[in-house]
Parts: structure tokens; sequence; C-alpha cells
């Protein structure tokens, strides 16, 4: 996607380039639940330290509207919560960095009143994980670090005022601006790189359910959900000690409510891409993991005024074209696909920038960046 600004005029060349051969580039970040044909458990997941029989969590009441600034912020009574940032970033020397942040929080206990207080400082009722990944366009490899800890001690957690969350050194903060608007303070080190972002929403919170991906079912998952699907970002980038302005786009999910289980019949992928005309295109694939019976896709396109086109199975094509076998835990995974809407005279060619970008603490997934490019009509 193009950007401006005279520092930025490489990048800015090569989009074009791209612009010309392709037409309609993008550049997108995926998210892919566990989609192979194998299924690998490798370790401990979050789920491992929770007592599935525990009462008492609040539930998400159906047709629940989203209020802002409050749902930006934590969510503690509720069993579990999610945040998800993808990002571009470039230099200025015009390379590219994709980086992903995950943060996920897993109560192990209700934070009721009614419930015996522990002395101890180290006590918790929630346990905290995050994920950053890196990637730089010009190398070979993701750089990737990890944070495990208890919420206990200001170790992590999180707030309402301002909204945040935080694990020990990591922390997505919602900033000044209007309710549904609030910028984003991102600090995040690890494995030799260290981002300070600030983001800026260019589009309001989309609710998940208006996205009409699981029909009727929506309301009866257990989460609510919303997603801001393009945040302009400023900030810098450390690598091995080294600062570089950056700037670019993103993508942030928020979601909570009920764990999901790491079980069942029925796999998942998602794919969340930036088109570099200022659209957003989601889209769920559901499917039986044992590959019998019939794929169901479902899209939603988000227009640049933020207004939500859904399609549903029979007017969307979206098959795996490439696999890949992960060495670490035998799974495979599509790498590349290809996705049609004819409704929207829409073609295009997903393919993984690095195969191996396999997530497998817990349930083995793959989660990582793809770069779309393909048509739409006559251009």
């Amino acid at each position: 996607m193009p950007f401006r600004g005279s520092h930025l005029r490489p990048m800015k060349t090569l989009v074009l380039l791209l612009v010309m051969v392709c037409l309609v580039a993008a550049g997108a970040a995926v998210w892919l639940g566990r989609s192979g044909e194998t299924a690998a458990t490798t370790g401990p997941s979050l789920e491992s330290f929770v007592d599935s029989d525990v009462q008492g969590f609040a539930e998400v009441a159906e047709g629940a509207s989203l209020r802002f600034p409050a749902d930006h912020g934590a969510h503690p009574g509720f069993r579990s919560e999610l945040w998800n940032l993808f990002g571009q970033l470039i230099d200025a020397r015009g390379i590219r960095y994709d980086f992903q942040l995950n943060l996920t929080r897993v109560a192990l206990r209700p934070d009721a009143p009614d419930l015996p207080e522990r002395p101890s400082a180290w006590a918790a009722n929630a346990i905290y994980r995050g994920q950053l990944t890196l990637m730089q366009a010009d190398r070979d490899g993701v750089r990737s670090a990890e944070r495990l800890t208890r919420e206990a001690l200001g170790l992590a957690g999180g707030a309402s005022d301002p909204p945040s969350v935080w694990i020990q050194d990591w922390s997505l903060t919602h900033r000044e601006g209007a309710p549904d608007q609030t910028r984003i303070a991102l600090v995040a080190e690890g494995a030799g790189a260290a981002l300070t972002l600030d983001l800026a929403p260019v589009k309001s919170p989309i609710a998940f359910a208006s996205l009409a991906l699981l029909g009727r079912d929506a309301d009866a998952l257990g989460f609510a959900a919303y997603l801001l699907p393009r945040l302009s970002v400023t900030g810098t980038l450390a690598l091995d000690g080294e600062p570089r302005p950056v700037q670019g786009h993103a993508w942030l999910d928020h979601a909570w409510g009920t764990i999901p289980t790491s079980g069942g019949q029925v796999g998942l992928n998602r794919f969340a891409i930036q088109l570099e005309d200022a659209r957003e295109l989601i889209c769920l694939r559901l499917r039986r993991d044992d590959g019998t019976g019939t794929p169901i896709p479902a899209c939603a396109l988000i227009r640049t005024d933020g207004r939500v086109q859904s399609f549903q199975r029979r007017e969307i094509q979206l098959e795996p074209t490439a696999r890949w076998r992960s060495p670490r835990t035998g799974s495979t995974y599509p790498v590349a696909w290809q996705l049609s809407i004819p409704i929207l005279d829409l073609e295009l060619n997903l393919r993984a920038l690095v195969p191996n970008q396999e997530y497998a603490e817990g349930i083995a997934l793959w989660s990582g960046v793809v770069q779309a490019v393909g048509r739409q009509g006559g251009e």
C-alpha cells in the first residue's frame, strides 16, 4: 500500500510497480486457525492452567451492543480475553517489516466478592500470555519473543481508565481521541527488536457480529468482539539497538467471553486483508478436521466509508493451492490460496511471505503474514 512522504519514495516506487504488474495489490495480515490435515499438541496451552468446571464468570448477552470507550478496556469479569494486532511498517530506506502482537488473558477463577481473599501477594486470578513476531522483508527468518506470567505484583493486567493491557514491559494503551477512535500506544521488546508505536484509527470499530460471517449463530458463540481494520502507524523500530523511524498500517482485533476449547471437529481458516485502495476484506473458512464434508467460506468487505458488505458460501470461491509441512510438529498447512468473489468481479491470489510461520505452543497453528495480488474487473 502506498505511503506519502519524501523519505519513503523507494517504497512508493515499489508499490507502484506492483500496481502496474498486478493492478490490485494488497498487503495482508492473516490469522489462521489450526489448518492442517494433522493436528499436533506440542506443549501446555493456556487452557491447561484453568479448571473447565469453574462457574461464576460473566457471560456475553445475546444481541448486546458495544460501548466505547469502555469496551476498549479490559473485561476482567469474563473467562478469557484477547488482543491481536497485525502491522506493516516501512522505514526511511523503504524496507518493509511485518509484525504481530498477540496478548491473551485466561482467568483462573471468577473475580467475585463472595470468594475468600488470598493473603499472598503472589496470588493471582488470571494468567497472561503474549507473543511478538517480526519479519524483515530483505532477510530470511522470523524474530519471535514470548511473555507468560500471572496477574500478580503488577506483572500483568488490564485496566479501563485508560483502557490498557500489559504483560511485563509490553503494553497496549488507548489514549486521547473520540470515544470510538482513541489513539493507541504500543510498547513491546524482544528478540533484538523493540517497537514504540502510535496507532491512530482510520475507521471506527466494527462489531464482529455485524460482519455476518457466521450467519445466525454469531450471537450464540459466547464471546463479543470488534475490530479496528485500519490503523495509521508512526513510531520507532529498534533492531539490535539501532533505532529506525517507521510508518505504516495495522489491524487490531479485541475479543472477550467464554474460552474456546482446543478440541472439536471443526477447523477454521481466517484471513484479514488490507487492500491498498483503503478497503479491507475478512474471510472465514469452516471445515471438518477429518477432511470430510464441504468447507464453508464467508467473507465481508469493509468499504472505504466503513460500511460492510457480506458474502456467503455460494458467492465465494476459496481454495488452497499449495501446502507446507512443518518439520517441527508434522502438521500440514495451506500456504497459498485462490480467492474469488464473482459478484464483485474480484480475484486474489494469497501467498505466505514465509511458509514457516507456525505457532506451536499448546495446539499447533499457523499465524502469519501473506501477500495478496490480483484484480477487480478490468483493473
